[in-house]
This record gives C-alpha cells, structure tokens and sequence, in this order.
C-alpha cells in the first residue's frame, strides 16, 4: 500500500509539473498572439478644430478639441476618415473616454478622429430634456423632442459639421479621403451622428456611412439622406434608448430604398458600458466589414 501511495504521489508529481509547464507555454503563446494596439497606432492629442465658444467658460470637454489616432507605417495613398462622436446625455463625457475602441479601429488601417464639442445641457440645466426622459419608454408619440433635447441634438450637430470641414481642409496634410467619411458615435453621440449625417443638408458634408452605437432620431421624416448606410447596433434590454429606436430607423431607410444599411440587436444587453465591451471584444470586424462595403 504504501509503496502504491509513493508511486501514486510521483505520478501526481509529474503531472503537475507537465500541466505547469504546458499552461506556461500556452500563456507565453497567447501573450505574443495577443497584439498590442497601441504599438500600431499614433495619436494626435487637443487638435482645435474650430474656434472655442464663448459660451463653455474653461469646460475642455465642451471646447472644439478633436484628437487623431493613426495607423502607423500605413501604405494606403489616402486613409479612410471614421469620426467618433462621444456620448453623455449632451451634459457629460469626454473623447478621451474611447481612446481603446479609436486605438482598435485605427489599427485597422483607418484615420479615426474623436471630437470634444459643445454640451448644451451641461452649460443649460432644463427640466425633461434629458435622453432617459425623452426616449426609454420608445418613440415620443408628438414625434418631438422637449425643446431643450431637440437643441442640444442641433448644436452637438453643429460642431460636428465644423469637425467635418475641418477633416477637408487638412485632408493634404493627414493623407484623409474626403471620400470616404464615416461618422459615428454612442448613445448622445449617436445621435449628433445621425442627425449630421441623414438630417442635415451642407455642402461641407460628405458622409460616407454611419455607425450607430444606441442612438436615435427623434423622428424620421427629419431624414433627408435616407440612401446613407447606416449600421446600428443597439441592445434589446436597453432602458436609457429603447430599442424601438433602432427598429424604427431600420424599417424607414428600408422604406426609402437604403439596402445597404445593417441592424444588430445585442441580445440581453443594456445601454452604454456592456454593449461597448461587446462591439469592442466581438464586433469590431463587423464594423471594419461595413466600412469596406461588405
């Protein structure tokens, strides 16, 4: 018995060491399959794209600012340009809250641009203009906005047509396709996106796609470029942006003739956080797929 007991250990011993060994490897291999983005990218940080507002006193985050991510040694002649519009409900965040979803999507070959622009509801404190008060229990029936939504959504819309502008004018100098402009956003952003590129009408704009991360419009027939291809995707347990949102722009460009647009529903995933860790871990392919007209 005991001799079996000594064998027994030995051979407890030995595999051990063995699966110690082979998880080290395995680590080790992961580890160099893993890429570092970053070390593929270059960026560009504080960038003024237009002049600052009167109106933000120091607030950085409502100022004209846009940064640049890069790929690196890139051999493309002109670079796609994919504009990242920030969320916050038009009273908060940042455009360096996404610095990894830019770094992943820049390391794709691709200029992506992310602009700081002015908060209309962070400067301007009004009852129910809120995008929760607005728009998570579904379409508003009015079809309208509470005005102070309604003008937030316009000035965001404002200064992304500025950064737009910006983009053509310093096309020589960053190798930018002015032919190839996406714009995109999440949720606040979203929605300045959408209503840049399918309710305005300009001649400095020239809007390619549109990516849209759980936004919406506050109502369709506002859209006077419906044959722009728009992705969407937008989580079915959302409860800040119901996803009739998402539905209900789908449905209309289909209407209008839009074949190229796409939907995605992100099943059982709510607003904000969860959903950008799926599309950053699982979709960003999908996007890149998208971009290239596939």
């Amino acid at each position: 018995m005991k001799k079996n007991g000594v064998s027994s250990l030995k051979t407890s011993l030995v595999a051990l060491v063995l699966y110690i060994s082979l998880s080290t490897v395995l680590y080790g291999q992961s580890k160099q399959e893993s890429v570092d983005d970053s070390s593929l990218v270059t960026v560009e940080q504080d960038i003024r794209y237009a002049t600052k507002p009167d109106s933000i006193n120091n607030d950085v985050s409502s100022d004209r600012l846009l940064d640049i991510y890069l790929p690196k040694d890139s051999k493309q002649a002109k670079l796609p340009v994919y504009v990242y519009v920030h969320g916050g409900g038009f009273s908060g965040g940042d455009k360096a809250q996404h610095k990894v979803f830019c770094t992943k999507l820049a390391s794709h070959g691709i200029a992506v641009i992310t602009i700081n622009y002015r908060l209309y509801l962070k400067h301007n404190k009004i009852s129910g203009a809120s995008c929760r008060a607005n728009m998570s229990k579904g379409l508003p029936a009015s079809g309208k906005f509470n005005a102070g939504l309604h003008r937030a959504i316009a000035i965001a819309g404002e200064d992304a047509v500025l950064a737009l502008k910006w983009i053509k004018d310093n096309a020589k100098k960053y190798k930018f396709d002015t032919k190839d402009v996406t714009i995109s956003g999440g949720s606040a952003g979203a929605m300045t996106a959408l209503y840049t590129g399918l309710c305005t009408k300009s001649s400095k704009i020239n809007v390619k796609n549109i990516v849209n991360l759980w936004g919406g419009v506050e109502n369709n027939e506002q859209i006077v470029n419906p044959k722009v291809p728009v992705l969407t995707f937008h989580g079915d347990k959302d409860d800040l942006i119901s996803v009739e949102y998402a539905h209900s722009l789908h449905r209309f460009l289909e209407q209008k003739g839009n074949r190229y647009s796409k939907l995605i529903i992100l099943e059982g995933i709510g607003h904000g956080g969860p959903a950008y860790k799926e599309v950053i871990n699982n979709r960003m392919e999908t996007i890149v797929d998208f971009l290239k007209g596939k």
